[in-house]
């Protein structure tokens, strides 16, 4: 049968067999080299953004070191602003006077657990039971807001009590005093 093909049939199946490469060549090889390089284009993309990202990062790196620096110097000049010891009797000592002068019954103070999460600082929590009418409980929360030592006041809860126009009101409280133990932890985040 082979030896019956003139040239003309020779030459149609040549190029039958031809298109059929190109076109196996175009479906199998080129298609997916294109989209290979789309994929590998949007990669490029997202890899540009972030290298200009760390870029800008590495240039910002010097001010954001000098910044965590200025930070940490406050951080230590504030400890220092501590007192030093905890000198309970002072502070028990200003919470009555607090109290008198403001017109609230302290009823009880005692001293509760709680640790620290700051290196350096120790916290002394008190929990505080005073019982009066909201004007002079409200003076007495100021005054607390006010006092001459770093201190917090948290889980603040109200009981009102007889029903009346100006009614006493027990409230408990929990309050948080702060004293520097100089051994704060060295900066973190070293620098290069």
């Amino acid at each position: 049968m082979l030896a019956r093909l003139g040239q003309r049939e020779w030459a149609i199946i040549i190029i039958l067999a031809s298109l059929l490469l190109a076109l196996g060549l175009y479906f199998f090889l080129v298609q997916p080299m294109r989209s290979e390089i789309g994929l590998l284009r949007s990669q490029i993309d997202e890899l540009s953004v972030q290298r200009d990202r760390g870029r800008a990062a590495e240039r910002a790196l010097p001010q954001l070191r000098a910044t965590i620096g200025d930070l940490e110097l406050q951080r230590q000049r504030f400890f220092r602003e501590l007192p030093p010891q905890e000198d309970l009797s002072q502070v028990l000592t200003l919470l009555t006077q607090l109290a008198r002068r403001s017109g609230v019954t302290l009823k009880t103070i005692g001293r509760t657990t709680g640790g620290s999460e700051v290196a350096g600082v120790r916290t002394i929590n008190l929990a505080i039971q005073v019982e009066s009418p909201f004007p002079e409980l409200f003076t007495f929360l100021k005054q607390l807001e006010n006092l001459q030592r770093f201190a917090t006041v948290a889980g603040l809860n109200l009981t009102v009590g007889a029903e009346s126009s100006n009614p006493t009101i027990n409230s408990s409280m929990t309050m948080t005093v702060y004293v520097y133990t100089g051994q704060a932890a060295a900066p973190q985040g070293g620098q290069q």
